[in-house]
């Protein structure tokens, strides 16, 4: 049954109504009649949302100035920005290489401010007034990554120059990364043609006086340019080089050499004597894949160093034979080798008096001590953190070592297969626990035959007696009782009643305080008769001079805050220690006891 709708004068029905009958009634139109008319009604439709679009927009934003996010006051909201962009890693990080995902609006033609953070340019697409804000708060367009895509360099290079326009004056944070999905042909590789484009660098380097922290690929293509900012680098700080990897690298790299402010330099792929650098000046250097001899150049060279790290040095195929080189002022020095082949000659030819730092890390099987030890005699230096990363020594020599840094603070031992290896035992424990030294129970296993020396005397200091954390990985000999006695022992009772001296911490804590209710013995150091029983080790061999002197130095209590341990099953405790442990832990030392998910 048909029915009228009314108002309309249309029948309802289930077929399409006809449009002439519609617009222009029952009468007849011609066709170019009709066209014109449709045509002017498309237009007024077209108008009349146009219109209505603008209406909606003006309503929500006057509903959207009811809300108190919009109502911040400018400086409150850009500093609110300014975390927004914060990325999770620093621009050094190597996290950011490879895929990464990113948070919506964490990238924009290549464009990024690191992992985890949105970038102004999304900011400014949410609504006008965070465009306005995000636009003028110069800060949030000063760090930026760039991840190089060869196809659309220009379109990168366009919203780059809008980028930098943007940070005004501000110092930069630059990271360029290489395309990894490279669209150049077979034969340009086969040819060594560098299609890197220029576009992008040409951009960057109308910046350079505002570059403060950089880390650039530098592909063979970008030569010309680069020799343009030589005198033009006002700001520079920080910079990492990098060998270009999908093209030709520069040769020889000389476009920093007159940078006065730069101090610290990354060298990924280039030796010190291919980059034209103000070696002078250099106070931290790190670099990595290059040769043995040119870790000694580094250190003849830059002769301001206080940090150097080097990382995948490859062993000489012929021995290597090195002049000696000797830096005062080096505290920190870091080595991770592939193999531990010509690591003596190496350190051998080393003098560091100034050292306070040392990391070493053997990827074989290789003696980590043997040549440790001999540098440390040599140099004459107070190592206050060792890191030690590789086969772990025999029990022995590490004692052998600790007795020589007895200003040591920071002790990491990592083994990272777990079961080989030497291991530590309740002998170690001991020498480290001042309240078995105290009593003059010897160490278990310790078989008293030292020259003249059968037992420890009351006055023996412990080993590494500043020693604030430890962190170990590796096999273990010790009951899980004795090593809570040796975690109460350096925790609530120090090592010394002298607190003549004050020595800087490392690791924030308590200050420590001796329990006068702890079941532990008391001990303290008798300096009257300290030079006589110090002059010899516990197992009767003698001192040297410069090891006295240090120990018989006087110090405050220094507690042993922080303690890892990693072993091929996790440590287990019977109630009562368990009850000890959490009672440490409760008073604020650090404790972690962890199973190695790699052991068999």
């Amino acid at each position: 049954m048909n029915s009228r709708s009314p108002g309309h004068g249309m029948t309802r029905r289930n077929t399409e109504p006809n449009i002439n009958t519609y617009l222009f009634g029952p009468g007849s139109a011609t066709k170019g009649e009709q066209l014109a008319y449709i045509d002017k009604e498309i237009m007024r439709t077209e108008d009349g949302i146009v219109k209505l679009v603008l209406q909606r927009a003006f309503l929500k934003r006057r509903r959207n100035s009811f809300s108190p996010a919009v109502n911040l006051p400018t400086e409150l909201l850009a500093l609110i920005f300014e975390y927004t962009c914060l990325p999770i890693y620093s621009e050094f990080d190597d996290v950011c290489d490879g895929d990464i995902n990113y948070r919506i609006g964490g990238e924009n033609l290549g464009l990024s401010v690191g992992m985890g953070a949105v970038t102004p340019i999304f900011l400014g697409s949410i609504c006008s007034k965070w465009r306005h804000v995000s636009q003028g708060a110069s800060r949030l367009w000063s760090t930026l990554i760039l991840r190089i895509n060869n196809r659309h360099a220009e379109e990168q290079a366009s919203l780059l120059r809008s980028w930098l326009i943007r940070s005004a004056l501000r110092p930069l944070s630059i990271r360029i990364v290489e395309d990894d999905n490279s669209e150049q042909e077979e034969d340009d590789d086969d040819w060594g043609i560098d299609v890197t484009p220029r576009s992008i660098i040409e951009v960057l380097a109308a910046h350079s006086h505002q570059w403060h922290t950089i880390d650039f690929f530098l592909p063979s293509s970008w030569n010309h340019t680069l020799s343009r900012i030589k005198h033009k680098l006002p700001m520079l700080t920080k910079a990492t080089l990098r060998i270009a990897e999908g093209s030709p690298s520069i040769a020889r790299v000389s476009a920093f050499s007159l940078a006065p402010q730069l101090r610290e330099v990354r060298l990924v792929g280039y030796s010190i004597a291919n980059v034209v650098l103000p070696r002078s000046q250099l106070q931290c250097l790190h670099e990595e894949y290059f040769g043995l001899q040119d870790c000694l150049d580094a250190l003849h060279l830059c002769t301001d160093l206080r940090t150097c790290q080097f990382e995948q040095v490859y062993g000489a195929a012929q021995p290597f034979f090195a002049l000696p080189v000797r830096h005062d002022i080096l505290e920190s020095l870091e080595l991770l080798l592939e193999d531990s082949r010509n690591l003596d000659a190496l350190l051998e030819a080393m003098t560091l008096p100034s050292l306070k730092e040392l990391v070493l890390s053997l990827s074989d099987e290789g003696s980590l001590l043997q040549p440790i030890i001999p540098l440390i005699q040599r140099s004459g230096c107070k190592l206050q953190r060792v890191h030690l990363v590789g086969d772990m020594p025999s029990e022995d020599k590490l004692i052998s070592l600790l007795r020589e840094v007895p200003m040591l603070k920071v002790l990491m031992l990592i083994n990272p297969t777990t079961e080989s290896g030497g291991k530590v035992t309740q002998t170690l424990l001991n020498l480290l626990n001042p309240s078995k030294l105290a009593t003059g129970t010897p160490p278990r296993e310790f078989d008293g035959q030292g020259d003249n020396q059968p037992g420890l005397s009351r006055q023996e200091m412990c080993l590494v007696p500043l020693l604030e954390k430890l962190e170990y990985q590796g096999a273990t000999g010790f009951t899980s009782h004795d090593f809570v006695e040796f975690l109460v022992s350096r925790w609530r009772l120090g090592i010394s009643d002298l607190e003549d001296v004050q020595t800087t911490s490392e690791l924030p804590g308590p200050s420590a305080q001796i329990d006068d209710s702890a079941s532990m013995p008391s001990f303290s150091a008798d300096t009257s008769s300290a030079s006589d029983v110090l002059s010899e080790s516990p197992q009767g061999k003698r001192l040297s001079p410069r090891i006295r002197s240090e120990m018989l130095m006087p110090l405050r209590r220094v507690q042993l805050r922080s303690v890892i341990v990693t072993t091929t099953k996790k440590i287990k405790f019977d109630r009562g220690d368990a009850k000890v442990v959490l009672s440490l832990m409760q008073e604020g030392m650090h404790l972690d006891f962890l199973d190695d998910p790699n052991a068999d």
